[in-house]
């Protein structure tokens, strides 16, 4: 049986392995051929630009390796890298930059790309927690005061329970009900596990 986590290692196995083959099929170039190509990108030939891009690829395959383990998918650190990779090449033809200095300037540019796909996954993860958790607790406010009104509680009923802002109470029981018809594995679970040992009903030697 393989497991989730095997797939998951064995897909990014399989991307690091085409990034790796993608960057190889177009090694770095020395100096003089990076010079000529530059003249050329200046001159506005785009193949010129699409050259230097595929052959610093191996910039960005270094990169999403430094990376590893990342909570960002492989495919998404390439694709962002490589974003990362042709501002770079904007910014240093428009600058008129040298043979000499492009490597590093592209270096930077795809580290900053990458730093700023994995804070943004960081953010992701961190609300994502945050509106987990808020749902559970909602959860169990309605699961409590279901039981002791003999109905649905109001909006308002929920923010008193909670000293939440009414507000806040709308908008986590609209994710939740975006969650639950599409079908979120997760929520549904923690709500069945709820609803089961009624762990949030209330304090029951109150």
């Amino acid at each position: 049986m393989v497991t989730d986590g095997a797939q998951d290692r064995g897909g990014r196995r399989a991307a690091l392995d085409d990034l790796r083959r993608l960057a190889s099929s177009h090694p770095p170039l020395d100096d003089a051929a990076t010079a000529a190509l530059l003249r050329d990108a200046v001159g506005g030939a785009a193949a010129a630009t699409e050259l230097l891009v595929a052959h610093h690829l191996w910039l960005v395959r270094d990169a999403v390796l430094a990376l590893a383990p990342s909570n960002v998918p492989v495919a998404d650190l390439f694709q962002e890298g490589s974003a990362g990779l042709v501002l770079g090449l904007q910014r240093h033809l428009a600058a008129g930059g040298t043979a000499a200095g492009l490597a590093g300037a592209l270096r930077d540019a795809v580290d900053r790309e990458l730093a700023d796909a994995e804070a943004h996954e960081r953010d992701a993860r961190q609300e994502e927690a945050r509106w987990v958790a808020d749902s559970e607790v909602l959860v169990g406010a309605q699961l409590r005061l279901r039981r002791e009104k003999g109905r649905d509680p109001t909006t308002g009923e929920i923010a008193v329970l909670l000293h939440w802002e009414e507000e806040r109470v709308d908008r986590v029981r609209e994710m939740a009900s975006r969650a639950q018809s599409s079908h979120d594995v997760d929520l549904l679970a923690i709500i069945a596990e709820l609803e089961e040992d009624g762990s949030m009903d209330g304090d029951e030697g109150d």
